[in-house]
């Protein structure tokens, strides 16, 4: 069954939640997967080897990407 938009995002806060306690979080949305949602979660670096960020919370997959250190653009960098 596909997960709807909605699902995704009630259980987007819960995502955040459980992998911060893992790993570095620079930032969490949603994307779509076929014809669900899922969470997207962006990390600063990969977890440890000992940390085990969660696959899917309340029934919605959960996606990692390592996308490094987050910093702010001038004004002019667009």
């Amino acid at each position: 069954m596909a997960t709807s938009i909605e699902e995704a995002r009630r259980a987007k806060p819960k995502a955040t939640e459980a992998v911060k306690s893992c790993a570095v979080v620079v930032g969490v949305g949603l994307t779509k997967v076929g014809a669900s949602y899922a969470i997207k979660v962006n990390l600063r670096q990969a977890p440890p080897p000992t940390a085990v960020p969660p696959a899917s919370i309340d029934g919605v997959q959960v996606l990692y990407e390592i996308v490094g250190q987050i910093s702010r653009r001038g004004a002019g960098g667009r």
